[in-house]
């Protein structure tokens, strides 16, 4: 199935001139990421993303559950340059997630924000650092879901114009209403290409 998302992506790339692609890997995850630049698709709306992505992480870096299926997710995301800041960027944005674990259907609709700034360095290649933050409480969590909280970091490295190499760390809490659920914690390694 994997396989099927990744050529589905591959090929939506061609059709609506994506902005991003990405995966991110560890010994025991994968994470797939697309992000479709609307401004690029003939439309005024320019830094502003639409995405999915498919998280197919492992109960080995989840803690509470013992089986789970892949984190599924379409995202909307403003993202703009800071005024006064060189290099700084930061976006605000809305997703939808959807999982099953361990006999448990959720879903959330987390608002965040996401920042990105590139490193003041004297190097060869830019260097840039960012993260992101998500959150929805119980009253934007759904089927049984009480709440949901992303973070992530990430340094990338550009060594060739528009292909970055990323190293970065995500945890993922995905709380239903009777226990305390960590879907992911862990650290991963990835390359993100933009079109």
């Amino acid at each position: 199935m994997l396989k099927k998302l990744i050529l589905a992506a591959l090929i939506s790339t061609g059709a609506y001139a994506a902005h991003q692609i990405e995966a991110n890997v560890n010994d025991k995850d994968v994470e797939g990421q697309i992000r479709l630049d609307m401004g690029r698709m003939g439309n005024a709306m320019e830094n502003t993303y639409i995405g999915a992505r498919f998280l197919n992480g492992d109960n080995n870096n989840s803690q509470g559950i013992t089986h789970s299926d892949p984190l599924m997710e379409v995202s909307f995301m403003v993202m703009r340059p800071v005024r006064g800041v060189q290099g700084l960027k930061l976006g605000f944005g809305i997703k939808a997630e959807y999982t099953k674990f361990d006999g448990h259907s959720y879903a959330a609709i987390p608002l965040g924000a996401e920042a990105e700034l590139q490193l003041p360095l004297n190097t060869p290649f830019p260097f840039y650092l960012g993260g992101a933050l998500y959150y929805a409480p119980s009253v934007l969590s759904f089927k049984e879901g009480d709440k949901y909280l992303e973070s992530r970091i990430h340094l990338d490295a550009e060594p060739i114009d528009h292909a970055r190499v990323e190293v970065g760390y995500r945890k993922i809490n995905t709380d239903i209403k009777t226990q305390t659920i960590t879907y992911n914690d862990s650290w991963y390694f990835g390359l993100k290409l933009e079109f």
